[in-house]
């Protein structure tokens, strides 16, 4: 163990998926994004951050694939304690997703957005996560050691 939680990596496979991630599960959430993907997409959520994965259209079927590291445990008691994550997604009347802020935490504002870039972590856009790591096993070595790219989580835009 290296004394990290472990970031995650997803793909979309099919669907569309919104991977909401939060700073902390304090008080303070800190920064909080809602990252809206469809297939081929990658989002990146740094270590420690809360995070949940939502189906963004519920007539359909959601696939997703995700690479993480199960020698980190997940710690869900600051998530507990405020009975969820900072911004609830639901449904209205039209089947459009909505967000509403979780009042048991401090108010901080909702960023929505598409995936980032990550070629900084050696993540190329336009290929698979398989098809990068069949180029180049060592590109997702920083999923069991993140600090191998301490650099790339500090501000962190998904």
């Amino acid at each position: 163990m290296s004394n990290w939680s472990a970031p995650e990596v997803y793909e979309i496979w099919a669907g569309e998926a919104v991977i909401y991630m939060q700073e902390y599960a304090e008080d303070n959430p800190g920064r909080c994004f809602a990252v809206y993907a469809k297939p081929g997409d990658v989002v990146i959520v740094p270590p420690y951050w809360a995070h949940a994965t939502i189906n963004a259209n519920p007539s359909k079927e959601m696939v997703f694939g995700a690479w993480c590291d199960r020698q980190y445990g997940f710690e869900y008691e600051g998530v507990r304690k405020h009975n969820g994550i900072a911004w609830y997604p639901y449904f209205d009347e039209k089947d459009e997703l909505q967000w509403e802020a979780n009042s048991l935490y401090q108010h901080s504002p909702l960023l929505c957005k598409s995936p980032g870039s990550y070629t900084s972590l050696g993540v190329e856009g336009g290929k698979s996560l398989y098809q990068l790591f069949e180029d180049n096993p060592d590109t997702f070595s920083f999923v069991p050691f993140p600090q191998r790219k301490e650099e790339n989580w500090k501000n962190f835009i998904p």
